[in-house]
């Protein structure tokens, strides 16, 4: 009797030592937090105005910077562009080589980020999740996941390729400096 009490001792106790090293040495829980694709479609505008109709996946990382803030990339991936016709993107810039329009049905690519701070509010990890809400959207996504919360841009980055197409210029990027206050347009997509 006095074995089996022991035996069912000593079996209880690893199990115990067991649980506590397997909890102790396990990798702390993520703090980030992944949404999206998103499917979006929406106009685009260049230097001049309106000059195509943008379709991409919108994906969504939040972080947890651990201090009441959050880290917020906006990342638009899987990108296409169809021009409309008329003003090209970049026909307004000054600091690069560039066109001044651009045929209607002129295809591309396109890839962009945006960096977001965000401070106060409460951080709803289920916003997205809530019936008619549209995650898709910059105003819709904030407004889901952090009510309250005062948004504050950081950098950012669009790149527009084309192939041929009868193009004189085929890449177009609109991004900002390192602080992301200051926008800077470079090339175009453009057939004159």
């Amino acid at each position: 009797m006095v074995t089996r009490k022991l035996t069912f001792f000593a079996v209880a106790l690893l199990l115990v030592g067991s649980l506590w090293l397997v909890t102790s040495f396990a990798a702390p829980a993520s703090r980030d937090q992944h949404f999206g694709p998103f499917a979006v479609t929406t106009p685009d505008n260049g230097t001049c105005g309106l000059w195509a109709t943008d379709t991409f996946d919108r994906f969504w990382n939040v972080h947890n910077n651990g201090d009441g803030t959050f880290s917020v990339d906006e990342q638009d991936k899987n990108g296409s562009f169809v021009t409309i016709g008329g003003p090209s993107p970049g026909c307004g810039e000054t600091g690069s080589k560039h066109g001044s329009t651009v045929d209607a049905g002129v295809d591309g690519t396109l890839i962009g980020y945006v960096y977001y701070t965000v401070t106060g509010g409460i951080y709803n990890p289920a916003g997205c999740s809530a019936v008619g809400v549209d995650c898709s959207t910059r105003a819709g996504f904030f407004t889901a996941t952090f009510p309250a919360g005062s948004l504050h841009y950081g950098k950012w980055g669009f790149e527009y390729a084309a192939g041929d197409q009868g193009l004189l210029y085929h890449h177009w990027a609109d991004v900002s400096d390192n602080t992301g206050s200051n926008e800077i347009f470079r090339g175009d997509i453009a057939n004159q």
